[in-house]
């Protein structure tokens, strides 16, 4: 991997984590694997988190063997923050209230956990952000090094928090992060040698309500790369695409930041790499003076549609630019199976086939996914509302949905948007809605559930909900259809 540059200046300056006050915003996976991490490295360390004391105590059992300074329930207050050397926010953690407001007023330094991660490790650092299709991407550049032989730390975003990597630093000779927009809004140093941005849709608008901050908080990914460093960016996208030729430009002219690299599940693009129809396919310049160029065929490919083409050329480019063989990493594209809850099949029931895609928790999503089949659709949408346009549903649907199922909290709302495609088939829960659906549908049929919808109404996470989807299609097998 190139590296020949060196890094940005440090726009906060932190002192060394022996003896520092460090506080930690939210006790989820990241929080609690920061006080750990913090707490070894001899920081004096605080917590704070908005839920109450009551809804605490399996985090408490965790964190016994660590000596907390004060832990801070049921809110947080500027109080504790301006005691702080620095603070380590949480991604779930809102940015735009109070104390954090504040917090920056006074020059306190607000960092992101991987931030303190990337603070703390010298190997270098592949990013992956976008709104649909990361942790596939990465899970499968994950396996990609693996079976080339590199100790590749995969985490960030999914599994492992990032600051392990740090922990275990030794261990590693890259790492590859999954990076949501959360995260990525308390960067600060964080330099990928590689940064790799899927497809930027609307999403998220509960925390971003004006047009365009989504984005911004993406591009953030690239803020500290240079010269000598790569940014694939999904030319799919139309923002991207805009993206990537004024990026190339400046670059072109001499400006600094990384070298653009396009990639799509669409066409071959110039300087880039893609899926067509069968193959993928790849002619750009090299990290050197040399030009990298091929194509293998994709036809066995067990991913599905065009956005998964995108995610299989990005996760390719990524190998290919750090030296990976490109016949080596064909074999494990080939290989490589959906992930549970992403477009998974789950069984068939008198000739109707049953596709569990609960992880499409935004409308993107939702398109993608029907625009994956040719065959007629029955399509469960629903669960709590992001405040998602359904509406942009209207032109993938014609000629491939047979009919939509809503369900749960959202249902009455896709329900007006879609006037033209809702048969009036509504349901209060998720199993009504397949038990309905299946009814509907017709053999050769699809029951494809991709709910263009966050599962917090009736389920605790999308996983919980496509295991209880599973269960009820596991039910029809055995009791027949209704």
């Amino acid at each position: 991997m190139p590296d020949n540059v060196s890094t940005t200046a440090l726009h906060y300056h932190l002192p060394p984590l022996a003896g520092a006050r460090v506080l930690v915003a939210g006790l989820g996976g990241s929080g609690v694997a920061a006080l750990r991490f913090l707490a070894g490295r001899g920081a004096r360390v605080a917590a704070t988190d908005i839920r109450p004391a009551a809804e605490l105590e399996g985090v408490r059992a965790a964190l016994a063997d660590i000596s907390l300074e004060r832990l801070e329930t049921g809110g947080h207050s500027l109080e504790l923050a301006r005691g702080q050397d620095f603070v380590v926010v949480s991604p779930g953690v809102p940015l735009d209230r109070e104390p954090w407001l504040s917090v920056r007023v006074a020059g306190i330094p607000l960092i992101a956990e991987v931030e303190l991660a990337a603070r703390n490790i010298t190997q270098p650092v592949i990013g992956v952000t976008g709104t649909n299709g990361k942790t596939t991407t990465v899970t499968l550049m994950g396996e990609l090094f693996a079976a080339a032989g590199w100790r590749a730390f995969v985490g960030g975003n999914i599994g492992r928090p990032a600051v392990e990597m740090a922990v275990g630093a030794g261990e590693w000779e890259l790492g590859i992060w999954e990076l949501s927009s959360f995260q990525l809004e308390t960067i600060d140093t964080f330099r990928p040698r590689i940064g790799v941005i899927l497809s930027v849709t609307p999403d998220h608008q509960d925390r971003y309500a004006v047009a365009g901050d989504y984005l911004t908080a993406k591009l953030r990914l690239a803020r500290n790369q240079v010269r000598g460093d790569f940014l694939l960016l999904d030319i799919d996208d139309d923002l991207l695409a805009r993206e990537y030729e004024s990026r190339l430009t400046v670059w072109k002219a001499g400006g600094c930041g990384p070298r653009p690299v396009p990639f799509s599940g669409r066409a071959v693009p110039v300087d880039g790499i893609g899926g067509v129809g069968s193959e993928l396919r790849w002619d750009l310049p090299g990290p050197g003076v040399e030009r990298l160029t091929g194509s293998f065929s994709i036809a066995g490919m067990r991913l599905i549609g065009a956005h998964n083409r995108g995610n299989v050329a990005a996760a390719f480019g990524a190998g290919l630019l750090v030296g990976l063989d490109p016949e080596i990493m064909a074999a494990t594209i080939n290989d490589f199976a959906p992930l549970p809850h992403r477009l998974e099949t789950v069984g068939e029931v008198n000739g109707i086939t049953f596709v569990n895609d609960s992880k499409a928790t935004n409308v993107d999503a939702v398109v993608k996914a029907v625009n994956s089949f040719d065959r007629p659709l029955v399509l469960l949408l629903g669960g709590y509302d992001k405040g998602g346009d359904f509406t942009l549903l209207d032109e993938c649907m014609g000629g491939r949905v047979r009919d939509v199922v809503l369900f749960g909290r959202a249902a009455e709302t896709i329900a007006r948007q879609l006037p033209h495609y809702h048969s009036g088939s509504m349901a209060p829960g998720l199993e009504s809605a397949v038990r309905l659906a299946t009814e509907r549908a017709r053999p050769g049929d699809v029951v494809l559930l991709s709910p263009g919808c966050a599962s917090f109404d009736e389920f605790s996470s999308y996983r919980a909900r496509g295991d209880f989807f599973k269960q009820v299609v596991g039910g029809l097998a055995v009791g027949g259809a209704p």
